[in-house]
C-alpha cells in the first residue's frame, strides 16, 4: 500500500511538472525555447513532446535564411541556417539546423515544420526547433540522378493539414507538382497520409497555383479562377467545384504601377490565405527587368548593376463568397498581417503580435525557376532578392 501511494504521488508530481513546463513553453518565444531545451535532457525531451502535442500555441514567424558562410561560398552542403526574429529584429544562427541533410532543398513550410528534399530527392518533414524529423514516402517519378534544377522545381508547393502530433497519424501532406520550366504544362495535385503512399488527385481543371487546408478540407485554386474543394473520405472527385472568373487587374483602383508596362513586361503570382474564417485570393504583380526604383530597364545593356530580372510591384486581394460564387474586392485588412512566399500562406493578428505592421503583406522570393538567375553582362547575383513589406493602402 505504501508503494502504491508513492507511485501515485510520483505520477501526480510528474503530471504537475509536465503541465507547468507546457505552460512555460506556451508563453515564451522561439529564442527562449532554444535556451529551454539546452538546460538538460529532460527539458529537451519535454520540448519535443510539447511540439508533438496539442498544447503548443502560435509563435511569431521566423524567416529562414542561408548561413553567412553559404552566401559567401555557395557551399550548400552546410547544414547551418540563419533565422531572423521579427520580434527581436535579430538574426540567429542555428548550427546543424538541417541535421545530416546536406544539400537539402526546402519545398515548403507549414505549421512550424519544413518539407525538405535530401540530395537523393527523398522527402522529409523536419522541425528545426525541436529537431524532430519524419520520413515521407518517395515522390519522384523519374530517375533521381537528374539535374539539380529539376529537383528544386518539380515540387512547387507543399503544405500540412496540421502539425504532426502523438504517433504521427493525424496529418496529411499535400503538394502541387510538375515541371515549372515546362509551363504552361499542367501543375497537378497529390497527397499522402503518414504511413501511406502518394495519391494523385485527378482534378477537373489542373494548372493549380496554390492550395490551403481549411476546416479539414483541401482547397485548390486553378489558374483560370476555379476553386476545387477536396474531402479525403472520397478522393476520386472534388466535393464542390466553383467555376469563377479569375480576379483581374482591371478591377484595381490603383493601376498606375502596372499601366506603364506592356503585358509581357510583368507577371502575376497567386496565393490562397485563410484569414478569420475567410478564404482570400492574393495576387502579386511582378515587373520584369527593373531597377531599384521600379523603373523598367533594358536587359541587353551590360554594366547596369541595378537591374533585377523581376521585382514585386503591387498586391491585390479578393475574398471568396461561397454562397454568391464570386470574388469580392478587399480594400484593407485591419489588425491583420499576411505572410506569403515559399511557406504556407498565413494571416496573423497584429494585436496578438504587435511586432508586425497592421494592414500589411510580408513577402519573400519564391520564384524558384529564376531565383538564382544571373543575366549575362550583369554583375549582380539575384538569388532571393525579392523580399519586403507591402502596405495595403486604405
Amino acid at each position: 500500500m505504501v508503494t502504491k501511494r508513492r507511485r501515485t504521488a510520483s505520477s501526480s508530481n510528474a503530471a504537475t511538472m509536465t503541465k507547468l513546463l507546457n505552460l512555460i513553453m506556451k508563453n515564451i518565444s522561439i529564442t527562449d525555447l532554444l535556451q529551454f531545451k539546452a538546460v538538460c535532457s529532460s527539458w529537451n525531451h519535454a520540448m519535443e513532446s510539447y511540439f508533438l502535442g496539442s498544447a503548443s500555441g502560435p509563435q511569431t514567424p521566423w524567416l529562414m535564411l542561408l548561413s553567412i558562410q553559404q552566401n559567401r561560398t555557395h557551399n550548400y552542403n552546410d547544414t547551418t541556417r540563419c533565422f531572423y526574429s521579427f520580434q527581436e529584429k535579430k538574426l540567429y544562427t542555428i548550427e546543424g539546423a538541417f541535421q545530416d541533410f546536406d544539400n537539402a532543398w526546402c519545398v515548403g513550410s507549414s505549421h512550424g515544420w519544413l518539407v525538405i528534399l535530401d540530395k537523393r530527392a527523398n522527402p522529409h518533414l523536419l522541425n528545426p526547433i525541436s529537431g524532430r524529423r519524419i520520413q515521407l514516402p518517395l515522390f519522384w517519378p523519374v530517375d533521381r540522378s537528374i539535374d539539380e534544377n529539376l529537383r528544386k522545381t518539380y515540387i512547387a508547393t507543399a503544405i500540412l493539414s496540421s502539425a504532426p502530433s502523438g504517433n504521427y497519424n493525424n496529418f496529411v501532406v499535400a503538394i502541387i507538382y510538375g515541371r515549372l520550366l515546362d509551363l504552361p504544362a499542367p501543375l497537378e495535385l497529390a497527397f499522402c497520409k503518414y504511413g501511406g503512399t502518394w495519391t494523385s488527385l485527378e482534378g477537373k481543371h489542373r494548372a493549380y497555383s496554390d492550395i490551403i487546408f481549411h476546416n479539414n478540407q483541401l482547397i485548390a485554386f486553378a489558374e483560370h479562377g476555379s476553386v476545387e474543394v477536396w474531402d479525403f473520405k472520397n478522393t476520386s472527385f472534388p466535393i464542390r467545384t466553383i467555376n469563377l472568373r479569375r480576379p483581374s487587374l482591371g478591377s484595381l483602383q490603383d493601376r498606375s504601377n502596372i499601366l506603364k508596362f506592356r503585358s509581357w513586361e510583368f507577371s502575376t503570382r497567386t496565393y490562397l490565405v485563410e484569414s478569420l474564417g475567410d478564404i482570400l485570393f492574393v495576387g502579386r504583380v511582378k515587373g520584369n527587368f527593373l531597377d531599384r526604383q521600379g523603373r523598367d530597364v533594358d536587359p541587353l545593356s551590360p554594366g547596369d548593376e541595378d537591374c533585377f530580372p523581376y521585382r514585386t510591384m503591387q498586391f491585390y486581394i479578393f475574398k471568396l463568397n461561397l454562397s454568391a460564387k464570386k470574388w469580392e474586392k478587399v480594400e484593407c485588412l485591419p489588425d491583420r498581417a499576411l505572410f506569403l512566399g515559399g511557406n504556407q500562406s498565413i494571416s496573423l493578428s497584429t494585436i496578438d503580435f504587435p511586432e508586425f505592421e497592421a494592414n500589411s503583406i510580408y513577402f519573400t522570393d519564391d520564384k524558384w525557376d529564376e531565383i538564382s538567375f544571373k543575366f549575362h553582362g550583369f554583375a549582380n547575383d539575384y538569388g532571393g532578392h525579392d523580399n519586403g513589406i507591402y502596405s495595403i493602402k486604405l
